[in-house]
């Protein structure tokens, strides 16, 4: 009992996680550009309410969240402007949020509404004012070892009196907004947020040449218009070797890690023609249809690396994904040798997983080490010593289920096979549960040695595109993992992070 609650501990600690909520910062075409001070950015937005694009650009001020918060407002004030077209727009947004830890299936669910929305934006036409609004931003994130996943839905609808309110007005903007669910996650290495929304317009201002006693003639002069809104952020680290140019030097090149956000958007539009004048034409049954496309990245942060200095990895087919990992610490830097092709242990494995899933891990403080040996303490596995130096990571592992080891004994210093090695990567995506029911096959040619226990692993691994397998299509489930095999697929695991999961969440969507 004392193992199950010391371990169901760690578990809410670790799954515990830390999000921030929205990337994006409302759901018009808007792209963030390059940080300011004191939470501002530089911000363009695409503005069609007067019929047709017009870029506003300005600044968007968006606070640091709080991290250790179950119930917390957010707001985010814009100061938008184009001078040419005569037109301003100033908007803040009081945003109530709630998040509700679901620790036993490790999920949180998230609630966002606004409390307090003023808008409003001047343009030749006139003053609109927000007169009234509805709103809900909800997510599911989804928290496995290695990545929080997340769905949300969004719905929106809003009205603008112009130079007026509901009472007395000249005419009125009416937006509602039904998007497909959002989608997005965050990990070590990045975190993207997708959101596709379907935006209808409706504008209307009284006749001015209105005739009652003619049946043609309209009351009000009305135009619509639909948009498309297809808009991601995506934050993701990038790794940047750099050569050294002087020759006296105890080193020929590092990396740096080098973190980047990229906003696009693409909006498809269908609005009112417009007349040589470049007003509304009320009387044509044409339509502006086009599309319009802006992305922007800038860098929010440049690390040096540290450079090992290994003796035997010279001419290995692996060398440039051990020297980039154990830049990154991933694996252990204090030996002058690797010994690429001595097969790795479950616990050199192991470790190296953690690491590229956490980072390493801190060392245990004094009080960590004196709570170990307090009686009653039941250890993670029972061939772990609580004075293991790697005691904390067998906490993770145990407490991630990304290894399971034989009846409660992890055996450390057994090499690792391939299909353990794949299990380990599938269970720290969290997407062994998507297989097929059994009984299946995979697509390797030695799919009958494969171990059932493993089938599902192998299957998603192949599926992700995360092994391929030898040129003869066999897998060798059972064939012991080389230091180098480990460093490759560790790499692939972290690329499959940073890159793949990008193109799903991204490309996928907003290219369809």
């Amino acid at each position: 009992m004392k193992l199950k609650t010391s371990l169901l501990a760690i578990l809410l600690v670790l799954f515990t996680v830390q999000v921030d909520f929205a990337q994006i910062p409302f759901l018009e075409g808007g792209v963030l550009g390059d940080e300011m001070l004191d939470g501002k950015y530089e911000y363009e937005e695409l503005f069609f309410l007067t019929g047709k694009p017009v870029v506003l650009k300005g600044i968007v001020s968006i606070p640091a969240l709080p991290k250790d918060k179950d119930t917390f407002t957010q707001k985010v004030t814009f100061d938008l402007s184009n001078t040419d077209e005569n037109i301003t727009l100033t908007r803040n947004i009081t945003y109530n949020v709630v998040k509700t830890q679901k620790d036993a299936i490790t999920q949180t669910l998230y609630e966002r509404t606004i409390s307090k929305f003023d808008e409003t934006f001047v343009t030749p036409e006139g003053t609109f004012t927000l007169g009234k609004y509805k709103y809900n931003d909800s997510r599911l994130y989804d928290h496995s070892p290695s990545v929080s996943y997340f769905s949300g839905s969004l719905l929106s609808e809003r009205t603008y009196y112009l130079n007026g309110d509901y009472l007395t007005n000249s005419g009125f903007i009416k937006i509602t907004d039904d998007g497909d669910p959002i989608v997005g996650f965050e990990h070590q290495w990045g975190q993207n947020e997708t959101l596709v929304n379907h935006q209808e317009i409706t504008h209307s201002i009284p006749n001015p040449n209105y005739d009652s006693t003619n049946s043609a003639s309209k009351e009000n002069l009305v135009w619509n218009g639909t948009l498309d809104i297809n808009l991601a952020s995506t934050q993701k680290v990038n790794f940047v070797y750099q050569g050294t140019d002087p020759q006296s030097i105890s080193f020929r090149g590092s990396y740096f890690k080098v973190t980047t956000e990229e906003n696009v958007l693409s909006i498809n539009y269908d609005l009112p023609p417009l007349s040589d004048a470049g007003a509304i034409n009320y009387d044509s049954y044409k339509r502006n249809i086009s599309d319009v496309h802006k992305s922007n990245e800038v860098v929010l942060d440049s690390q040096a690396l540290i450079t090992p200095k290994i003796r035997d990895i010279g001419d290995h087919w692996a060398k440039d994904d051990i020297f980039l990992l154990t830049s990154l610490e991933i694996f252990d830097v204090e030996k002058d040798y690797f010994a690429p092709d001595a097969s790795i242990s479950r616990l050199e494995f192991g470790k190296a997983v953690v690491n590229a899933l956490e980072g390493v891990l801190p060392e245990p403080t004094k009080t960590d080490l004196i709570k170990r040996k307090r009686p009653g303490v039941t250890t993670p596995y029972l061939d772990v010593l609580v004075d293991d130096p790697d005691y904390q990571y067998y906490e993770y592992i145990k407490a991630h289920n990304i290894m399971s080891g034989e009846n409660n004994y992890f055996k450390p210093n057994e090499p690792i096979t391939r299909a353990e090695m794949v299990a380990v990567l599938i269970k720290a995506l969290g997407l062994e549960y998507l297989a097929p029911n059994p009984p299946y096959k995979t697509v390797f040619t030695d799919d009958a040695k494969i171990p059932e226990w493993s089938k599902d692993y192998v299957y998603m691994a192949n599926e992700i595109g995360l092994i391929s397998g030898y040129s003869d299509g066999s897998f060798k489930p059972n064939n012991r993992v080389s230091k180098g095999e480990a460093a490759s697929m560790i790499y692939a695991f972290i690329k499959h992070l940073k890159d793949e999961i990008t193109y799903d969440y991204r490309e996928k969507i907003i290219n369809r």
